[in-house]
């Protein structure tokens, strides 16, 4: 479903980070805090990533809205 920005993720040098009510969360290998989530909850998903200092977060109802915007991060903030 979200396999190419998790290998994208993963090209970044980004690594897995256990964690039970994600659908995937992935870290930066010298900043375990530096997290970048993807969960859903009540068909809303939200996506989360570190922005300088802050911790942002964003909510979606459309998957294809979420991809691109995850695409997006990936490029221009990751």
């Amino acid at each position: 479903m979200f396999m190419t920005f998790e290998k994208a993720l993963i090209r970044k040098n980004y690594v897995t980070f256990p964690s039970t009510d994600s659908i995937f969360t992935y870290c930066s290998p010298n900043d375990q805090t530096s997290q970048i989530n993807l969960t859903k909850e009540n068909n809303i998903y939200k996506f989360s990533f570190p922005l300088g200092d802050i911790h942002y977060a964003t909510y979606f109802d459309s998957k294809d809205e979420l991809k691109k915007y995850m695409n997006f991060i990936l490029v221009s903030k990751l």
